[in-house]
């Protein structure tokens, strides 16, 4: 009778321990929810720090519960630290791999840091997730713009269409897959998806000339000699359908340049200069007198040069490229030289460290018979690109026999000819 009794009150002790333990475990979980509860009402509340120190409290006691791992990565993207925030949201979507918002709040964070595989990445499964929400346009333009980036062109072609499909006129779209068929060298379907670009509305002027800049930039010889028409006409078109853009201009005279149609091009460098006074783009405007500056140089037309030069030079007395273009005329001529000097040395002082402003300037100082004044400037240019050059190079060989230093001359001498 007393074993009996004696193991009865072990069995009630133990169920009483295990009683208080579950009594306590519970009310640590309704402690813990409570404590939860309040987070989400702190972040929905956008209270983002009184929400991530409970929520930090909640992680250290489970960091495997997506949904505080969710919580206090958006607290942690809202406070700015984008990849504390990866980190979380990363957890939490591996976590419940099924859940939209987690998915979709990863998304953004990589969309925020600039991460566009990472984004395509997730945005892939958001599309399967819930298409209905996460199919767009945009989302489809950025995958397709990550498997460009990796060379699947197949698929970024899909994506692009898909996109396209949906929005034939959302700006992106059109553009991705003009890149795409120009990288593919498919030159007949790039021009058919160009001129649309072009003829697109919703696109900003500058994005289309800035593109058309680019190809021309870019461009191969099957490019330019099997597709020159298509390429006139699409500048043309650029023209036609934004008669104040400065640089669309610009390419239809760079075009004429490269036939060697001097006339032409200066022709085309006034209509650029007029639009670029019309939009107010004073930058483009320097550039359009320089290049007519040049032309009329080209052309064996000097005064007409100085003139535009003069002009630049007034609206920008350091605009340091016509500094030294206009001394390197004037000491072509062998005149003004002091002149020529004195705007040499503005250009030198504006670029320190500009081969071919150094070599103006060294070179007018021997033309003045200062050679051991320009030789030092010969010597900096040989650091930055001057032993590119063959006039650079020739210039210094010159110098360097004018001072007797004769081995040294004719080393330079040979590197010019070699270059030339």
């Amino acid at each position: 009778m007393y074993i009996f009794v004696s193991c009865m009150r072990k069995i009630l002790l133990l169920v009483s321990l295990c009683l208080f333990n579950l009594c306590a475990y519970s009310q640590s979980e309704t402690a813990l929810t409570s404590l939860f509860l309040k987070a989400v009402e702190n972040y929905t509340q956008e209270e983002y720090e009184e929400a991530k120190e409970k929520l930090v409290i909640l992680y250290n006691a489970d960091s495997s519960d997506d949904a505080v791992n969710y919580y206090l990565g958006m607290c942690e993207y809202a406070l700015g630290d984008r990849d504390r925030a990866e980190v979380l949201l990363s957890a939490a979507a591996q976590l419940d791999s099924t859940n939209v918002w987690y998915q979709s709040a990863l998304a953004s964070v990589y969309n925020a840091k600039g991460d566009n595989f990472a984004f395509a990445a997730v945005s892939e499964k958001l599309i399967k997730l819930s298409p209905a929400q996460f199919k767009t346009p945009f989302v489809l333009c950025s995958i397709a713009d990550a498997k460009l980036s990796m060379r699947q062109d197949s698929l970024a072609l899909a994506y692009y269409n898909e996109a396209l499909e949906m929005d034939p006129s959302y700006p992106p779209g059109q553009l991705g897959k003009v890149e795409m068929l120009r990288m593919q060298r498919n030159y007949t379907m790039f021009f058919i998806n160009l001129t649309k670009f072009i003829d697109n509305p919703l696109v900003r002027p500058e994005l289309k000339s800035d593109y058309l800049k680019a190809v021309l930039e870019n461009m191969d010889g099957n490019l330019y000699y099997g597709f020159k028409n298509q390429l006139e006409q699409a500048i043309e078109l650029d023209i036609k359908n934004h008669p104040e853009d400065a640089v669309a201009h610009s390419l239809r005279m760079n075009l004429y340049y490269l036939e060697d149609n001097y006339e032409a091009a200066l022709e085309q460098s006034l209509e650029m200069a007029q639009a670029a006074i019309d939009s107010n783009n004073k930058d483009m405007l320097l550039e359009a007198y320089q290049i007519a500056g040049d032309l009329h140089h080209e052309l064996g037309n000097r005064k007409e040069c100085y003139r535009y030069y003069k002009k630049i030079l007034e609206i920008n007395p350091d605009y340091a490229s016509a500094l030294n273009n206009y001394a390197y005329f004037l000491c072509e001529e062998g005149k003004s030289l002091r002149k020529a000097l004195k705007m040499s040395t503005r250009a030198v002082e504006l670029e320190p460290d500009n081969a071919t402003y150094l070599d103006t300037h060294g070179w007018i100082l021997y033309l003045l018979g200062r050679a051991k004044e320009a030789k030092p400037f010969f010597k900096h240019a040989m650091i930055y690109g001057g032993k590119d050059s063959a006039v650079v190079l020739e210039h210094y060989s010159i110098v360097l026999e004018a001072l007797g230093e004769k081995e040294l001359a004719k080393y330079y001498k040979l590197l010019s000819e070699q270059k030339q």
